[in-house]
């Protein structure tokens, strides 16, 4: 099975409010250290490694990864190169923000091989991405995307946020309404997520700041499925929709549980046996590449029954769920009844639809997806 590779770029020139990822302030002289780290890092995982890695996806993201300079990502795209078997078809994802993006840079970026770029454009009003603090404008996006097109991209993904202040309805179906005008070929739609703290969270508390009802977003989820199915995106995970060809084959590794490896500042991996994390602290990162060992922060082995648990909250991300038989004949009848008789009930929600041996969500189970997970965890 050929792997993934993720890179973490953390930098950014100021945190969006809605933001708790491992993120630090955009310096040219850390940024330069922290690609020499990378390299490094990435070296020194194959001088541990048994066997030469096949890998077939790099997914470069962040952070803001579009504010490094385009040589920087020639350098780690080369040192993949160098030290993985990367494939002729390899997906080389790379996300930017549409204030950081330059002719000149996209051009490097495709000479240097990335062929899929992700837009974090999160909404198409000027008024709603201020209040969520991104620093670019609607103008800035159809620049960017122009840019990308001229340079040579023709697969483009959109990222949206559902559920951000001074959202309505209607600006949430005007949002909807430029994908295909844009011609994105990968759409992902993520409902704002205020449980972790974040300055948004903090003023959504305080009251200083108000977001759309649950029940509310929960209609516009359900509302943009049906709506993008008619511009031609089929769903094929909870958050992802994508033209015929155009899902991301970095991403489904994710939850088909295939290996990644994670470079980079609080970058994850998985082995297919166990699970591990690179240390979040800028300056012990620094230290421990200087010191020629690898950034690890915890391992954790995966026992049989983890395994299992882990397959089934990510595979019902998917739409096209998990074969039940499958799951017997790997894990055995005995270790899965509890999960079916808890599956079967929720049939009865109309929340999992079963049919012969397929289990996936419905819509609404989606909706109600971290809930349900949490029965597997």
């Amino acid at each position: 099975m050929r792997s993934g590779i993720y890179v973490h770029i953390p930098f950014c020139t100021r945190n969006c409010h809605y933001c708790h990822f491992v993120t630090a302030p955009f310096n040219r002289e850390i940024t330069e250290r922290y690609k020499s780290s990378l390299v490094k890092e990435i070296a020194l995982y194959e001088g541990n490694a048994e066997n030469t890695v096949q890998v077939d996806s790099i997914y470069i993201g962040g952070g803001t990864p579009s504010l490094l300079d385009a040589e920087n990502v020639e350098e780690i795209l080369q040192a993949c190169r160098d030290h993985f078997s990367v494939s002729e078809d390899c997906e080389i994802s790379l996300e930017t923000n549409p204030d950081t993006l330059q002719k000149e840079k996209a051009r490097s970026y495709s000479k240097a091989g990335v062929n899929r770029i992700s837009v974090g454009v999160q909404s198409f009003h000027d008024r709603e991405l201020e209040a969520i603090g991104r620093l670019h404008t609607v103008d800035s996006v159809t620049e960017s995307v122009s840019i990308l097109r001229e340079t040579g991209f023709d697969n483009i993904n959109l990222d949206l946020l559902l559920g951000v202040p001074l959202q309505t309805p209607e600006s949430w179906r005007e949002n909807l309404q430029k994908i295909p005008e844009y011609g994105f070929t990968h759409v992902s739609v993520y409902m704002l997520d205020l449980d972790e703290p974040c300055r948004l969270s903090s003023a959504v508390s305080d009251g200083s700041v108000t977001v759309a009802e649950d029940d509310v977003v929960a209609d516009l989820y359900l509302e943009t499925i049906d709506i993008l199915d008619s511009y031609g995106y089929q769903q094929y995970e909870i958050s992802n929709f994508a033209k015929p060809g155009y899902a991301c084959r970095h991403n489904l590794k994710y939850w088909m549980r295939e290996p990644y490896i994670g470079f980079g500042l609080a970058s994850h991996s998985f082995d297919g046996c166990s699970r591990y994390a690179n240390l979040r602290d800028m300056k012990k990162y620094f230290q421990a590449l200087d010191a020629f060992c690898l950034p690890v922060e915890w391992r954790k082995s995966l026992g049989k029954k983890e395994a299992l648990a882990e397959t089934l909250f990510l595979g019902l991300r998917l739409n096209k769920g998990i074969r039940w038989t499958l799951l017997k004949q790997k894990y055995g009848e005995s270790c899965l009844q509890e999960y079916e008789d808890f599956l079967r009930r929720l049939c009865n929600e109309g929340l999992v639809k079963w049919v012969n041996s397929t289990v996936k969500l419905t819509p609404n189970g989606m909706l109600l997806s971290n809930e349900i997970f949490q029965h597997f965890v």
